[in-house]
């Protein structure tokens, strides 16, 4: 999948130094709104929340993908967020020190599969979380994710 689109340098939050989720994720979600792809902040954190509090959406590997479905969402959108420390995601105690935040318009309900396929690939291999980890700017960040092609399936 290609990255490019969903993820300008603009898009990616880094040096995040927050404890508490929540607001790591509406620190994460800014960039979808400034650049109008979430055109109601409150509402669309309200439903990544509630999403979040019927199944955490940490993933292991210090990651999480909270992601949201609304009709203030213009199109599909992906923010990142990264933590200059691990912060605990859920009351199971899940750490989490990156964010892939997804944005889902109400009329392309199943738009986002591919791109949570794409990130779940990535997320595999420690040594490339740990790069994404380390990136000093915005633009490095999306130029690595960028640059990440999944291995096809054989």
């Amino acid at each position: 999948m290609d990255l490019t689109r969903l993820l300008p340098a603009g898009h990616c939050v880094i040096n995040i130094s927050t404890t508490c989720y929540k607001e790591a994720i509406r620190e994460t979600m800014q960039p979808l709104v400034d650049s109008g792809i979430v055109t109601d902040a409150e509402t669309f954190n309200n439903r990544v929340l509630k999403r979040e509090a019927q199944i955490t959406t940490a993933i292991g590997g210090g990651v999480a993908v909270p992601h949201a479905r609304s009709r203030d969402v213009t199109r599909l959108g992906l923010a990142v967020g990264v933590l200059d420390e691990p912060i605990k995601f859920n009351e199971e105690g899940d750490e989490v020190s990156i964010i892939f935040l997804i944005s889902i318009p109400s009329f392309a309900p199943v738009a986002h599969m591919p791109l949570l396929q794409h990130l779940a690939s990535f997320v595999r291999y420690p040594k490339k979380v740990e790069k994404l980890l380390g990136s000093k700017t915005p633009a490095a960040a999306a130029k690595y994710l960028c640059s990440y092609k999944a291995r096809a399936k054989k």
